[in-house]
């Protein structure tokens, strides 16, 4: 049997349950647009979400290309280094738990900067904050725009661009007409639709395999792994489950874990899910569930990862891209109608992340900086049109963006994005919450410190450079302690916080 990668042909089938899950997507996001009556209701739901959905729409949120495109390839060609992104996802989760869930949904309204300026009555402190969310936000939809893009070659034959061009086009009809209302209830239905397929694709693997969990392990102890690309054996078991194959600096690989590890807590799209709900004890408690569901979510990628080397080596089938990891694994295990479902689950997850980031974008162009900044409140009416018409905005530049990065590994992309947020939103976060010390300089400068150190550090490293002038590839271990040091001596330097 000769290995072979999957075609990009026209695929009746996938294109049928493609088209399925867009339409329901649509219907979902017209039905909820009649309840969108005010800014409260487009940026917020009119914090009426009960906590369990929230919990799940948060897991529907936060998994996106990265957790099932991304991780399951960085698995199948790196190991334990790709393992790494998953159990970084999910600790981050711990410390918006315990430090930032219950405290920002008292003190927020509808955006990251509102919680900031609950304390502090500043304009710099609203543009900063809203600009730190225009940055990140854009890394992080560079990924999901990727994902998209390279998706869509094997699903339908389609060219990579018109993968962008989709996903771009219906996210942005989707937040435009019903905006977070609409959004909650597709990352909901995404949530549930993306874990089913992940179970179904694990329990394949083992029963295909012939293996048990622990066995499936101990095999890649024993015999080694290969390289899913070419089918030969590439490293030892000890070498693939063990720290060093992407991250040879442990420089580079202690940066990344402080990234993920607080980037988390600090991603706006994440942040805005607290006002959804009703009152501060459904924070926690939504909380509590995403940590549950993506717990799960994120051991059963290991098999997906595995699992695609593991057979990658017996011959069965190449990869070439590993953002196509997941989706030629399913090929494999069940033929074109599973692929046909997990590549079409895997579109949908996209959709759902997409739409949050878009959210978060509008909220901090048209609420931060157009009505508060800039003083133009006028009526619900009139915010809300400014939201929607920034929606489409933020989504054309998405898709200019999406096809401009096309090739890079989705999750490696996301990292840079953590990194920005526990750059420059952390420290803020902390000094608002916590620190009695804090002032609006302090604050303003902790996010321009970090934000800049970690675009400049991200724009010299070997991520965009042959001949870096920055070693690692994520500035992290860099930029979070500038971004800190920036807050606390500022702080110190202009005095006691006024009002």
């Amino acid at each position: 049997m000769v290995a072979e990668a999957l075609a990009n042909d026209f695929k009746p089938l996938a294109f049928t349950l493609f088209v399925i899950i867009v339409m329901v997507t649509l219907a979902i996001s017209t039905y909820f647009s009649r309840r969108v009556r005010t800014a409260g209701h487009y940026y917020t739901a009119g914090g009426s979400v009960k906590w369990f959905v929230n919990g799940v729409a948060f897991a529907g949120d936060y998994l996106s290309a990265a957790s099932f495109l991304g991780i399951a390839g960085m698995i199948a060609f790196s190991g334990f280094d790709g393992f790494i992104y998953g159990i970084g996802f999910l600790a981050g989760w711990i410390v918006a738990l315990f430090l930032i869930a219950e405290p920002l949904r008292v003190m927020g309204k509808y955006t990251f900067a509102d919680a900031l300026v609950s304390k502090f009555k500043s304009k710099s402190v609203r543009l900063a904050a809203a600009i730190s969310t225009l940055v990140v936000s854009i890394f992080y939809l560079i990924p999901q725009m990727v994902g998209a893009g390279t998706i869509i070659q094997p699903l339908l034959g389609f060219p990579y661009e018109w993968g962008v061009l989709i996903v771009g086009g219906i996210v942005i009809l989707i937040v435009a007409t019903a905006g977070m209302v609409s959004t909650t209830w597709v990352q909901f239905i995404k949530a549930l639709l993306l874990f089913i397929a992940v179970i179904a694709l694990t329990i394949g693997v083992l029963v295909v395999s012939g293996f048990g969990p622990l066995e499936f392990i101990q095999n890649f102890l024993d015999n080694g792994a290969a390289n899913p690309a070419t089918g030969g054996l590439a490293h030892t078991g000890d070498a693939f489950l063990s720290p060093g194959l992407k991250f040879n600096d442990p420089w580079d690989f202690a940066s990344l874990c402080l990234a993920l590890l607080l980037g988390t807590a600090a991603l706006p799209h994440v942040l805005i899910r607290y006002y959804t709900v009703p009152k501060p004890s459904d924070a926690r408690k939504s909380t509590v569930v995403a940590i549950v569901l993506m717990g799960v979510f994120y051991v059963l990628m290991l098999y997906l990862g595995l699992g695609t080397n593991y057979f990658a080596g017996q011959g069965k089938f190449i990869v070439t891209d590993s953002n196509l990891a997941a989706p030629t694994l399913a090929n494999f295990i069940g033929g074109e109608l599973f692929f046909a479902l997990i590549s079409s689950i895997a579109f949908a997850t996209i959709l759902g992340t997409v739409s949050g980031l878009i959210m978060a974008s509008a909220g901090a162009i048209a609420h931060d900086i157009y009505t508060e900044i800039l003083g133009k409140k006028k009526s619900d009416k009139s915010a809300l049109r400014v939201s929607k018409i920034t929606a489409v905005g933020v989504g054309l530049l998405a898709i200019a963006l999406g096809m401009v990065m096309k090739g890079q590994n989705v999750a490696f992309l996301v990292g840079l994005a953590f990194a920005l947020a526990a750059s420059a939103n952390i420290p803020a976060l902390i000094g608002v919450l916590f620190w009695k010390k804090a002032t609006d300089r302090g604050i303003v400068s902790g996010i321009a410190v970090g934000l800049v150190s970690a675009l400049v550090l991200i724009a010299v490293s070997p991520t965009y450079m042959d001949d870096p002038l920055f070693p690692l590839t994520n500035p992290g271990i860099v930029s979070v302690p500038l971004g800190f040091a920036a807050m606390i001596g500022v702080s110190l330097l202009t005095g006691k916080r006024g009002e």
